[in-house]
């Protein structure tokens, strides 16, 4: 979806990546139509995570849902998105179809 705009999904590569995406999910309306917003990080199910642009997730990042990451196969990222809630982050299988909102990059 995102590549039909010339963007890729969303990647939150340092805090104020966090800030903005936050602002820009709530402001969307994203949790009344979405709820789970799909990013754009994957792991090939060794506990590493890297970002569409190449970037490594960084094993001190704490955004994540609690208990999250829990998969260990091949995995991509969503965010969670509830109002007047933090995003926060799971993971869920790349092939899942539930997914209805995605967020890109400029």
């Amino acid at each position: 979806m995102c590549e039909q705009v010339g963007a890729g999904l969303a990647t939150v590569l340092t805090d104020a990546d966090y800030v903005a995406l936050n602002t820009t999910a709530h402001q969307s309306g994203a949790p009344h139509h979405c709820g789970r917003v799909h990013m754009g990080a994957t792991s090939s199910g060794n506990s590493n995570w890297v970002w569409r642009t190449g970037a490594l997730l960084s094993t001190s990042w704490n955004y994540w849902h609690p208990g999250e990451p829990s998969r260990t196969e091949i995995a991509c990222m969503r965010a969670i998105v509830q109002q007047d809630v933090p995003v926060t982050f799971t993971d869920f299988t790349c092939e899942n179809t539930g997914i209805k909102c995605v967020l890109c990059d400029a």
